[in-house]
């Protein structure tokens, strides 16, 4: 049985905001077994961060012609505090290091979320501004600092 996460309730919201529009993602997940890279201290290549991996594959019916031959990967992780997304090669892996998308907060609107990936999916300029928060953010947050600070009580 897959556990729950403390970013779940979250990225569920977000993808049912992206189902809704048309723009469910190939396959998704959440974990928490990544090594955080954001760290420099005693921590560091030891304590593990969320994450959240949205795929749209290349042959996504809502990824536009010579945008993303293979798809792209759009990612969420605790403690960065914007999401990212990034190209993936044929073989599954992303072209690059991915690119933070500054209109997205850590909790933004799931809403705003299906405007950015609407724009990355079919190659267009990426909406201006700060996302609003999102409205239920408030009990997501605590569970994923309750997870973060147990995470550093090694």
């Amino acid at each position: 049985m897959t556990r729950e996460l403390p970013h779940d309730p979250y990225i569920t919201a977000v993808c049912d905001a992206l189902t809704a529009a048309g723009l469910e993602p190939t396959e998704y997940w959440t974990e928490d077994t990544e090594l955080d890279p954001y760290r420099d201290d005693d921590l560091a290549g030891l304590a593990t961060m969320l994450t959240a991996v949205l795929v749209w594959d290349g042959d996504h019916p809502a990824i536009g012609d010579a945008v993303a031959e293979h798809g792209i990967t759009v990612l969420w992780e605790h403690p960065a505090e914007q999401w990212q997304w990034a190209r993936r090669k044929g073989d599954g892996h992303l072209e690059r290091e991915p690119e933070f998308l500054p209109a997205l907060g850590r909790y933004a609107d799931p809403a705003a979320v299906v405007a950015v990936v609407r724009a990355l999916l079919a190659g267009e300029p990426l909406p201006e501004g700060h996302a609003p928060y999102w409205h239920e953010a408030d009990s997501v947050r605590r569970a994923v600092d309750a997870w973060a600070a147990a995470e550093t009580s090694l």
